[in-house]
């Protein structure tokens, strides 16, 4: 029989979309131009369709001595975060505006810490 498919399943027969791993810290910060409201939007984009937003995230490194790690939302597209949690404890609408919420972070981190370990802190935070 042509054109039919038997004994395969849909899984099979269709490459299934992954659902990203995304974790966004309860104590989220954002820039100074993401309004809560334009936030919620793009927090939708990034889980559904990462290429439409264009937001920089502020990330926990995965591993390494790295203490924070801006990455567009646009790179959570590619097919490795299909398979890796990314943990978001920022948002900014562009990049000047995360290097203003690392000062942020790091300020808040001094004061509250005394120290400069902003994975920690924002863990220790989450």
């Amino acid at each position: 029989m042509r054109g039919v498919f038997t004994g395969l399943k849909v899984k099979e027969l269709f490459r299934v979309k992954k659902q990203r791993m995304i974790e966004f810290s309860p104590n989220l910060y954002l820039g100074e131009s993401m309004r809560e409201k334009d936030f919620e939007k793009a927090k939708e984009q990034i889980l559904e369709t990462p290429l439409l937003s264009n937001v920089f995230l502020l990330t926990l490194p995965r591993g390494g001595t790295d203490q924070l790690e801006v990455i567009s939302s646009r790179y959570l597209a590619q097919g490795y975060y299909a398979d890796h949690v990314v943990r978001v404890v920022g948002v900014a609408k562009d990049h000047e505006d995360a290097v203003a919420l690392i000062i942020k972070i790091t300020e808040d981190c001094l004061s509250i810490r005394k120290d400069c370990n902003l994975k920690e802190f924002c863990e220790w935070q989450s």
